[in-house]
């Protein structure tokens, strides 16, 4: 049985965009976007919200066509852009590109040296749901991921990397590129390549690959980009303090099968192993207390969600879903990046705290007449989604009430206190501003 692996970044789903490459930002609807840093008195009055409960769509804010990918029914499927502030982090096959989201204006940008892996990736008329994930924001870094291709030398046959590119966030400089070599196949492409920094930390960054068979984690000095540990057949999902737990494809007993381990951050020790062993392992970015996963028996199909223990893999909460087969068959959830955990399984929307794995509400509700909304996104206490009848609507993610049901304008794929990004009609990346 082939094996399957989806991890879930901090945003949520895992979604792709159109457009790639370093080029100006796309004109917005109110106004042309110039590259460069905008000079302050440019700089507009925001308001601002957290979380915000509306939108205002009289006047949308173009962005860099990379930012979003969206389906021909202009639901937006794939991110590549990391929304901190009013500042979009947007990651493409050859450059970091920042831009104010409220002016369109790029800030910098930084390009990445080599050959893309997987120039196309976000280009074409066909969504899907690899490529590079968004870029991780730290408090002095700003690092992505993406797959090179490293040409042959004379007789030394070339090969494909991950190239690991870490920036200033406030200079907009390169302050170091790492490369990891992820296969020996000279033939190899990086086409549907998955790659991610899964984390910033004082002591390392954690990068990860994943194509077919091809797995690689890497641990990198954040201060120089120096290798400090690797780990093939291993895809890192999450960090906790000083564990890193990820999926494991190294499973002696059956070669189709996954299990999550964890290692060591600064070292990549083993910790422990053998936790949720099945045919699919999908880590969920949650709150360090717990490790979050979902999973697919690999006997009969049945698909669960997972709380672990960091410090021992031990199960301190399992939660039955739908019996069917494939990645993500127990559904999709995500970090409110306070408290919650918000999960949509078949079609039945339940918080968790994030901290106990306690149950907290549940949708449907039959007894109060109440349905479960389809959601976007979890931000900062709130809940974000559309009703069965097409409608914007609010939760409240600690209860699970309505927090706003009118004029709420918009179904964002990333929300900040200043705006929210959504893909227009025509497929565009556009980032509304927050009007309450």
């Amino acid at each position: 049985m082939r094996r399957f692996l989806v991890f879930v970044a901090c945003l949520g789903a895992v979604l792709t965009a159109s457009g790639c490459g370093t080029d100006d930002p796309a004109p917005a609807p109110n106004g042309p976007a110039t590259g460069g840093q905008p000079p302050a008195s440019a700089t507009p009055e925001a308001k601002t919200a957290d979380p915000p409960r509306s939108f205002d769509k009289s006047a949308p804010v173009g962005l860099p066509s990379g930012a979003v990918r969206s389906n021909v029914a202009g639901h937006v499927t794939s991110l590549f852009m990391t929304l901190r502030d009013r500042t979009g982090y947007i990651v493409t096959p050859t450059a970091l590109n920042v831009v104010d989201v409220l002016t369109g204006q790029q800030k910098w940008t930084v390009p990445f040296e080599r050959t893309p892996g997987d120039p196309y990736n976000q280009s074409g008329p066909f969504v899907n749901t690899t490529g590079p994930r968004p870029p991780a924001v730290g408090d002095r870094l700003v690092v992505a991921a993406v797959p090179v291709v490293i040409p042959e030398k004379g007789t030394t046959p070339g090969y494909v990397a991950l190239s690991v590119i870490a920036a200033d966030r406030e200079k907009g400089t390169k302050v170091w590129q790492a490369e990891t070599k992820v296969s020996d196949d000279q033939y190899a492409d990086a086409s549907n390549a998955v790659t991610q920094v899964v984390a910033i930390t004082d002591k390392a960054v954690i990068a990860r690959y994943g194509r077919s068979d091809d797995h690689v984690t890497v641990a990198l000095d954040p201060a120089s980009g120096k290798t400090l540990w690797e780990r093939k057949d291993y895809e890192a999902g999450s960090v906790h303090g000083d564990v890193v737990v990820g999926a494991d494809f190294n499973v002696a007993e059956n070669s189709s099968m996954v299990q999550a381990t964890a290692l060591d951050l600064a070292t990549g020790g083993q910790k422990w192993a053998g936790a949720a062993r099945s045919s699919s392992v999908v880590l969920v970015a949650a709150d360090p207390a717990l490790v979050v996963l979902t999973r697919t028996d690999y006997g009969s199909g049945d698909s669960s969600l997972l709380f672990l223990d960091p410090a021992t893999g031990a199960e301190r909460r399992k939660v039955d879903g739908e019996d069917q087969f494939g990645p993500s068959s127990y559904g999709t959830c995500r970090h409110d990046e306070r408290s919650v955990l918000i999960c949509d399984a078949g079609g039945v929307l339940t918080g968790y705290d994030a901290a106990t794995a306690a149950p907290l509400w549940t949708l449907p509700d039959k007894a109060a007449n109440r349905v479960a909304p389809s959601i976007t996104l979890a931000w900062h206490g709130a809940v974000y989604g559309k009703t069965g009848g097409g409608q914007p609507i609010v939760l409240d993610a600690r209860t699970g009430k309505d927090l706003a049901t009118d004029d709420v304008g918009l179904v964002p794929a990333l929300v900040s206190e200043y705006a929210g990004i959504a893909a227009g009609e025509n497929g565009e990346s556009l980032a509304y501003p927050v009007k309450s």
